[in-house]
C-alpha cells in the first residue's frame, strides 16, 4: 500500500485545498514550530525518564541573554543620556 503523502492526483487542487491540507499537516507534526524551536533553544533537554519534570535554562542562553542586555543598555546610555 502507497501512503498518502507519495499517491499523484490526477485532480488539480484548489489553493484552499492545499492549504487546508497543509495546515493540517503541520498541526499533526508536534515537534515542528517556531514556539518549539525558541524552547528548544533556551531549554535544556527534557529528560526521557520524567517527562513532566520541569526543564532547565541552559547557561549558554542565560550568557547571551546578558551581554545583550548590557549591550543594549550600554548603547542607550551613551546615546540618549
Amino acid at each position: 500500500m502507497v501512503p498518502d503523502t507519495l499517491r499523484v492526483r490526477s485532480q488539480p487542487r484548489s489553493q484552499a485545498e492545499v492549504h487546508a491540507a497543509l495546515n493540517h499537516y503541520l498541526r499533526r507534526r508536534l515537534d515542528l514550530g517556531l514556539d518549539k524551536l525558541l524552547v528548544n533553544l533556551a531549554l535544556d533537554p527534557a529528560s526521557p525518564f520524567d517527562p513532566l519534570g520541569q526543564r532547565r535554562i541552559k547557561k549558554g542562553f542565560v550568557l547571551v541573554v546578558l551581554v545583550a542586555a548590557g549591550l543594549v543598555g550600554t548603547f542607550v546610555y551613551f546615546n540618549f543620556f
